[in-house]
């Protein structure tokens, strides 16, 4: 075996290892509710510099960019969504509101009928 293969091998084995440390960083980020993971939080978790992950892991850069982007697209229309909703229940509330005033009015005005013929 040439000695170029083991290296190659062994720098490709460090790159998947980095990787794997790099999603796991991601995971556990998220996990603790940071709102926004950045390149020199993965970096520091990892143990590795951000020049290292812009040169050698861009996908998993992009990923998280999108990832983002659905994300905050997902909180503007539930934002919209809950407005919505809001909305509809206090038209609703207000609904029933009057007929739960227009019910006691019956009420009381059955309890005078009542006093009257009693």
């Amino acid at each position: 075996m040439p000695k170029g293969d083991s290296l190659k091998r062994y720098k490709e084995e460090q790159k998947i290892q980095t990787r794997i440390k790099l999603e796991e960083a991601v995971r556990e980020l998220k996990a603790s509710g940071s709102e926004k993971i950045t390149v020199d939080q993965l970096a520091t978790l990892c143990g590795i510099s951000r020049a290292t992950i812009y040169a050698n892991y861009k996908d998993l850069l992009e990923n998280l960019s999108d990832r983002s982007t659905t994300s905050m697209k997902i909180q503007v229309n539930t934002s919209k969504a809950k407005d919505a909703i809001i909305a509809e229940l206090r038209e609703e509330n207000k609904k029933l509101r009057l007929t739960n005033n227009a019910l006691m009015d019956q009420i009381v005005g059955m309890k005078i009928l009542l006093e009257k013929t009693t």
